[in-house]
């Protein structure tokens, strides 16, 4: 299972959806900041309905910069949305799952 997913402009985006067909069973999440011009402020959450758990907060990518998480990445898709919120001026990243 690899997600490719694409998002611009400020906002909380999922990525996975609890209960849906793409497994919480990863390894790595690759963000590029794919603006050629403006860092990007990221947050990497896990959400069940109610309660938010943080995997990272606030985090700046540079310009044309990625950031690789791939250590307790795992969870269970069952319960939680993986989701991913942008900040900053236009914000543009390219997003890979694995």
């Amino acid at each position: 299972m690899i997600v490719y997913q694409n998002i611009t402009g400020a906002a909380t985006t999922t990525v996975i959806t609890k209960g849906g067909s793409v497994s919480g069973s990863i390894n790595k999440i690759l963000i590029a900041n794919v603006n050629t011009s403006n860092a990007v402020t990221i947050t990497v959450d896990l959400h069940d309905g109610t309660n938010t758990f943080t995997l990272i907060k606030e985090v700046d990518i540079p310009v044309k910069s990625s950031l690789v998480l791939e250590d307790n990445v795992r969870f269970d898709s069952a319960i939680y949305n993986l989701r991913i919120t942008t900040a900053g001026t236009s914000p543009n990243i390219s997003v890979i799952i694995s």
